[in-house]
C-alpha cells in the first residue's frame, strides 16, 4: 500500500497517468500494462503537489509549488528538462493538447508554456483556472464566470455566470456543458440555456459517449462517496454507494475511464458498466 495523494492525466488520454505522495514523490503508471511504471521526485513544498501530465510523443510531467522553485518540467525517467523560479504561488497546473501546459498563479496572469522547455506561449488575463474537457475543447473559469475556450485557448461563445465559489470541475459532450458550481452539478446546452441543476456536491463529473450519460463522483459532508449516473436533464439513473474513501480523481480515454485513487491503491472504473480492475502497485 502506498500513501497516494492526487492523480493527474489527460481526458483524452489512452495510457499514462500519475499520482502524488507526500513531499513530490511522483509515480506513474500505465492502464495498457495495468502496473506502476516509475518513481522519481518533483519540487513540492507546504500546501501540496500541483501538477500534470502532458500527453505526447514524450510526455512530460510538469509540478508547480508555493513558496519557492517556481515550476519544473520532468521526463518519465525523473531526468529536470527544466525550471522556472520566475514566479511562484501556483495554483493549479493543467496539460493541454499539442504538448503545452496551463500555469496558475495567485494573483498574477495565467501562462501557457511549452511542456518540453518551458518557454511562455501565451498569457490569459482574468482567468483563474482553465480545466481540459477535450484535446481542443476547453473551460476558462474567471471570478464569478465562465466561458469555452478552443483549441488555441480563444473564446468560444458568451460567458456563463457562476457563483461566488470556484468551479473546479467540468466536463462536455460538445452539444451540453457539466460543471460544478457552488454545490450544484449544473447541465446547460450549447445555447448556454441551463438543462438541469442538481444539488449534491460532486467531486468530479464526466460525460460517458459509450451510455450517453453523465457520471459523477458524489461525496457527502460526512466524506461518503458514491458514483451516479444522470441524464442530460439531472435525473439520477443509477447510483452506487462507494465504501472506500476517495483521495482524487481523474478522467481518461474520452470520458470511457475514471480513475480513482483511495487508501488501497488505484482503481480503473469502466464508466458504461462501472466494472473496476486495479492497477498493479511497486
Amino acid at each position: 500500500m502506498i500513501d497516494l495523494r492526487q492523480v493527474a492525466a489527460a481526458p483524452w488520454e489512452e495510457d499514462l497517468l500519475v499520482t502524488a505522495r507526500h513531499k513530490g514523490l511522483v509515480d506513474v503508471w500505465s492502464l495498457e500494462r495495468a502496473a506502476h511504471c516509475a518513481t522519481f521526485e518533483t519540487i513540492w513544498d507546504y500546501g501540496g503537489w500541483r501538477g500534470a501530465l502532458v500527453p505526447g510523443e514524450h510526455p512530460v510531467v510538469v509540478a508547480g509549488a508555493w513558496e519557492r522553485h517556481g515550476v519544473c518540467g520532468y521526463d518519465l525517467t525523473g531526468q529536470r528538462l527544466w525550471q522556472d523560479r520566475s514566479r511562484t504561488n501556483v495554483e493549479a497546473v493543467t496539460a493541454l493538447a499539442g504538448g503545452r501546459v496551463v500555469v496558475t498563479h495567485l494573483r498574477r496572469a495565467t501562462r501557457v508554456l511549452e511542456a518540453a522547455t518551458g518557454e511562455e506561449v501565451r498569457s490569459l488575463r482574468g482567468v483563474l483556472r482553465v480545466i481540459a474537457l477535450t484535446s481542443d475543447l476547453s473551460l476558462g473559469v474567471g471570478g464569478g464566470w465562465c466561458r469555452l475556450l478552443d483549441g488555441s485557448l480563444d473564446p468560444l461563445g458568451p460567458r456563463i455566470a457562476t457563483g461566488p465559489g470556484p468551479v473546479w470541475f467540468a466536463a462536455g459532450d460538445g452539444e451540453h456543458l457539466a460543471f460544478t458550481d457552488n454545490g450544484f452539478l449544473r447541465i446547460l446546452d450549447s445555447d448556454g440555456r441551463e438543462r438541469a441543476r442538481v444539488p449534491e456536491h460532486f467531486r468530479l463529473v464526466l460525460h460517458d459517449p459509450v451510455t450517453g450519460t453523465w457520471v459523477a463522483v458524489g461525496e457527502t459532508f460526512e466524506g461518503k462517496n458514491s458514483l451516479i449516473r444522470l441524464s442530460d436533464d439531472g435525473e439520477v439513473l443509477e447510483q452506487r454507494p462507494w465504501d472506500l474513501r476517495v483521495g482524487g480523481t481523474a478522467t481518461m480515454r474520452g470520458g470511457r475511464t475514471l480513475i480513482v485513487i483511495t487508501a488501497e491503491g488505484v482503481q480503473v472504473v469502466n464508466c458504461a458498466d462501472w466494472s473496476v480492475r486495479w492497477l498493479e502497485a511497486p
